[in-house]
């Protein structure tokens, strides 16, 4: 079950704990020293801490909207954001 008490397919959980890796590699390869780090100076106005941990914990699959505030806050486009990311 997801933190909001939904049955989840076990590829969907596969597919979010491997976005989570994904995402922290991008984030430490852009010099972030972490996860909070990134937070504070790039997302703070447009994700929620909780919000971010959780993505980044695979525990949420996060809407296409956060994930384009993820990339666009990265500098990169969502497709490279998601790129090698497969179910």
């Amino acid at each position: 079950m997801d933190i909001l008490g939904n049955k989840q397919k076990k590829h969907d959980h596969h597919w979010q704990k491997k976005l989570a890796s994904h995402l922290k590699s991008h984030i430490y390869d852009k010099g972030y020293c972490s996860e909070y780090d990134f937070w504070i100076q790039e997302c703070g106005d447009d994700i929620s801490r909780a919000n971010l941990n959780n993505i980044l914990n695979g525990k949420v699959d996060p809407r296409v909207s956060t994930l384009k505030k993820l990339a666009n806050n990265l500098g990169m486009t969502l497709s490279s954001l998601v790129k090698g990311i497969e179910n």
